[in-house]
This record gives C-alpha cells, structure tokens and sequence, in this order.
C-alpha cells in the first residue's frame, strides 16, 4: 500500500465536545463546508497520542454567512458543557470552552493555503478528511516554521511507524510550498529545524529529564532527526 492510499478510520480516543460538534455540523448540512486536519486528521490514520481539540480547514469559495452559521452551530453546542467564546482573526474561526476557569476544548477552523490531494468523507456524513499526504504535509510545515517539540514527536513517530519515510515528508512539503508560490529551499528548512531542535534542547537538557524512558525517547527522537532526517 502506498502512502497516499493509506486507509482511514474514525479515531478510538475523541472527546464528547469533539464528537457533539461533529455530529451537529454534519447533521446540519454545514460538514460541507470544512475539511478535518491537524493532530485530529492525523488521528483518523494513525493515533498514537491524545488530542481533544479539533482543527479543519474551510473549503473554497466559503461564505462569511457559512463561517458564522458554523461558528453558532458549534457554538450552540458546546454551550451545553460551559462558556463559550468565538474569536475570529483573518480567515481563522476558533470557538472556545470554558468550563469554570479553564479552556478545555476548541475548534478551530483557518483557510487552506493548497490542496495536494482531494479530501476524503469522514466519518461524520458530509464532513470531508485530509488526505494523508496533505496532513503530513501540513505537519511538515509547521516544523519548519514553528518546531514544537509535538511536530518533532509527530514526524518521528509517523517515521518509526512506516506509515511514511523521510523523502515522502520532504516531496509533499516541496509540493505544497511549490502550490502556495513559496520557494521551497531546503537548505533553509534544514537549518530552521535544526535551529528548533536546538532551542527545544537547551530548554530541556537530556540531563534534567527526570523519567529514564522519557530520556531514552528524546534521546532517541534527537539523534534521529540529527543524524538522518536532516539529511534524507
């Protein structure tokens, strides 16, 4: 099987606010209007780690009335469990949960800069799923512009699980920059990540990592993208 035909399956671990908000947008008819991606379209192939928000993208050609019938939607459901915030900025839309003081829950929608492959349906009727490539491309992005230490434990771990390999991550990141009308250097991704990876271990020493299999693993996640990732 190759790595765009990688099977789909609707997540074990979803929270009950994710799963209310998916099924009020598809019952609604208004699933059309986005596409799940993120950690929670990672999920859907292979889920390795907790994540209770939920991310998407809009579909072209969305309306501002589609964006805000969305916002209330979920809006409206989440405000059964607690407060509920819509914050908007661009083409962003995240409506927030508060239950007490604290933030437990979010959806967050942004507009797709491109699209490598069609979306697929998930398994909520009418709301579309990032295709595979299209979400490690996304990962890959954010790895190079942002480099948290959850983008450095994602690519590794979808790595050392063949679900890809390191020239599939760097193609499908090439690939998206190239529709975006960026220049895809390589050279300067390289040094950002290495840049990242610098900076996350002098925050967190491998010495001051108190649990031993915690230090194995960030040992191990280093090593990896020093030694073969950066190069591949």
């Amino acid at each position: 099987m190759g790595f765009e035909m990688m099977e789909a399956h609707k997540p074990k671990d979803i929270s009950v606010y994710a799963e209310s908000c998916l099924e009020a947008l598809s019952t609604s008819g208004l699933g059309k209007t986005l596409s799940l991606g993120g950690a929670f379209g990672l999920a859907h192939y292979h889920e390795y780690r907790s994540t209770h928000d939920v991310d998407a993208w809009w579909h072209d050609n969305i309306t501002e009335k589609e964006k805000k019938e969305v916002a209330e939607v979920i809006s409206k459901v989440l405000s059964e469990y607690g407060e509920t915030v819509i914050r908007s900025w661009g083409d962003v839309v995240s409506v927030e949960l508060k239950v007490g003081n604290n933030k437990v829950f979010s959806f967050q929608i942004a507009a797709r800069s491109a699209l490598l492959e069609p979306t697929r349906t998930s398994p909520w009727p009418g709301i579309g799923l990032d295709d595979f490539p299209d979400l490690v491309a996304s990962k890959m992005t954010a790895l190079v512009e942002r480099g948290a230490p959850r983008d450095f434990r994602d690519v590794f771990t979808l790595c050392q699980n063949n679900l890809t390999n390191i020239p599939a991550c760097w193609e499908w990141w090439v690939k998206r920059q190239m529709l975006c009308g960026n220049n895809p250097d390589r050279q300067r991704a390289t040094l950002a990540v290495e840049t990242h990876l610098e900076r996350i271990a002098l925050q967190r020493p491998l010495e001051r990592i108190d649990s031993e299999k915690e230090r194995q693993e960030a040992a191990s996640l280093r090593s990896w993208f020093l030694k073969e990732f950066l190069h591949g």
